[in-house]
């Protein structure tokens, strides 16, 4: 029971600070989220720090500004031997701020902020997997300076460092049982938080062979969290009724926990057909497998009661990304996209924090010139992911989920 209590803090913590399987998305900038979210080998403006640091001294502006957010509707349907329930999610808002400055015709800098995941997914206080969990909440805000440095006219670098700051909390109930008997006796609640700042680099390597051709490619750290005392925090709330000796199996206090977050590649190519079709491809390299397992220490466990070791073995996986943009005029820039992305979790060891899944995405979008250097930037994604059938790392919760979502989106972009 207490395992399983413990389980949900490293998947929300992994999810603060990379692409958590399941409800994080990709949305750092319409344009790109509009083409099915490539952008290794775009250079559109100064949004391109995010996907590939090396394009941003490849921009013929001397100054670029992009500001937007979406709004993410995401639920999830169980079937279990309940039959069928649903989450009642709340609508995120992820944003995005980036802005660029070339400070010569070869060197660049950039600033970039945005939230690659800010929901919360709400299963409800009494569905049939309220002892996994209830609710999760997370806040994740990056902070990305960026340089980038034009070697020759066909070639450019950068480097980005990402300062992460991400919070979390989740809420969850157990049954509370005679220790004598193992009878059951009532439920319990139990409220995880915490934050914490940490810190990874990406680099980017951009290529322009000819005027057409564009090659990307980046490169993401892998980022070790490590939670102690002081940044994680279990708060147990037992009925009144109970006697001490069982309230005292769950102290309340610090969490610590350590868990590695994978690297990624990324390669993309960008063709421009001629002056009003421009295609892009991107895949996404990510090595999940150095998620081996989830380890924990409670702080008030003097006798390693409440400590535990749970397996994992998630996979390394592919992301295949394609898109296109069309100039229908001076004015108005449309755009269309499409992906695959693989789940690395193992059907063995599943949870419904993280319902991961191989799932698609179908997207649109398109750009307005408002001015001559004003644009009104929109996109809308559609996500769905396989039915899974899937079991709880104890064995004891199966069930098939099923994931959809829409994220509707708008920005601004400003090049002079």
């Amino acid at each position: 029971m207490i395992r399983k209590i413990c389980l949900a803090i490293a998947i929300i913590v992994m999810a603060v600070n990379v692409k958590a399987e399941g409800y994080a998305v990709n949305v750092q900038g319409n344009k790109q989220t509009g083409m099915g979210h490539v952008g290794t080998a775009l250079n559109f403006d100064a949004s391109s720090m995010q996907w590939n640091p090396g394009a941003l001294a490849a921009l013929d502006q001397k100054y670029s500004f992009s500001v937007g957010g979406f709004a993410t509707i995401i639920k999830t349907e169980f079937t279990g031997a309940l039959g069928k329930e649903k989450t009642d999610n709340p609508t995120g808002t992820p944003f995005y701020l980036y802005g660029s400055m070339k400070v010569n015709e070869k060197l660049a800098i950039g600033l970039g902020v945005y939230t690659p995941f800010g929901n919360k997914v709400d299963w409800g206080k009494t569905w049939s997997g309220k002892y996994l969990i209830q609710d999760i909440e997370l806040k994740a805000i990056y902070i990305q300076p960026t340089v980038s440095y034009q070697l020759a006219d066909w070639i450019s670098v950068g480097a980005g460092l990402n300062i992460v700051y991400g919070e979390f909390s989740l809420n969850r109930a157990f049954p509370i049982r005679n220790p004598a008997d193992g009878s059951y006796i009532a439920d319990g609640a139990v409220e995880l938080s915490g934050s914490k700042i940490k810190y990874g680099y990406n680099l980017g390597v951009f290529l322009q062979p000819t005027e057409k051709l564009n090659i990307g490619l980046s490169y993401r750290s892998q980022v070790d969290i490590e939670l102690d005392y002081a940044d994680g925090e279990a708060d147990f709330t037992i009925p009144e009724a109970l006697p001490a000796q069982i309230k005292g199996v769950f102290p309340d206090g610090g969490l610590a926990a350590t868990l590695p977050l994978p690297a990624s590649f990324n390669v993309g190519l960008a063709y421009k057909i001629d002056e009003k079709w421009l295609v892009s491809a991107d895949v996404n390299f990510v090595q999940w497998n150095k998620y081996k397992s989830l380890d924990f220490d409670f702080e008030n466990d003097p006798a390693n009661v409440l400590d535990s070791k749970s397996t994992r073995n998630w996979s390394n996986t592919q992301t295949y990304r394609i898109g296109a943009q069309y100039s229908a005029n001076e004015k108005l820039d449309i755009r269309a996209g499409f992906y695959y992305d693989e789940t690395p979790t193992s059907k063995k060891f599943y949870t419904p924090e993280t319902p991961g899944a191989n799932k698609i995405g179908i997207s649109a979008g398109f750009s307005y010139m408002l001015t001559d250097k004003l644009s009104l930037d929109a996109s809308l994604l559609y996500i769905e992911g396989e039915k899974t059938t899937g079991t709880d790392p104890s064995g004891s919760f199966t069930g098939a989920y099923k994931n959809t979502g829409f994220l509707p989106g708008i920005g601004i972009t400003y090049n002079l």
